[in-house]
């Protein structure tokens, strides 16, 4: 199943890049359950949460799919511990302590650590974005909110980008996704000096 999935979202990258805007890092491939960095496995609650959500949404058309990425992703960071109360901010205490238990290496635990603070302020910032707006919109009638889902785009797509040579899949996907990702960067970098 996850070699058809990944065959689909490469036909479909190679077709047709995203759009270079404010929010091109969400137009990109769907990276949050494309692990192409094996810096970390997936926890279990992860994939409770990802049967749980699937069993609730029945993922069949791109708003679905969509929600059940996000919520599973807010399941998830519950679960840990990594979210705080007011689901709008993350509990660093718990995932620096959890970072410490799980990882096997000092570098690989800083790393990781250093993206979900860049990414906590990196998803709050992108909670005024239009698109950002329309997809908690879209999340609510399901008891989600667009925070958590974020965080954890953002930090798979950071592992993508930022992944220890050694820890990175170089499939054709990771690499076509590492690029997009990379232009995009590019992108919103030039824009930001632009402006």
């Amino acid at each position: 199943m996850f070699w058809i999935y990944s065959q689909l979202l490469l036909l479909l990258l190679v077709q047709g890049k995203p759009q270079l805007d404010e929010d091109c890092e969400l137009n990109a491939a769907d990276t949050m359950h494309d692990f192409c960095c094996d810096l970390h496995e997936e926890s279990p609650e992860f994939l409770e949460c990802q049967m749980d959500w699937h069993e609730k949404l029945e993922p069949n058309n791109e708003h679905l799919e969509q929600a059940y990425m996000f919520c599973t992703a807010e399941c998830t960071y519950n679960a840990t511990e990594y979210l705080a109360v007011n689901r709008q901010s993350l509990n660093l205490g718990r995932i620096k302590e959890h970072l410490s238990q799980e990882l096997d290496n000092e570098a690989g635990e800083t790393l990781l650590y250093e993206t979900y603070v860049k990414c906590d302020k990196h998803a709050l910032g992108l909670l005024s974005h239009k698109a950002v707006q329309s997809l908690a919109k879209r999340l609510t009638p399901h008891g989600c909110r667009a925070y958590p889902g974020l965080v954890l785009e953002c930090v798979a797509n950071e592992m993508i980008l930022n992944c220890p040579a050694q820890r990175f899949h170089d499939s054709p996907q990771c690499r076509v996704t590492r690029d997009l990702l990379r232009q995009c960067k590019e992108y919103l970098k030039y824009k930001s000096s632009v402006e």
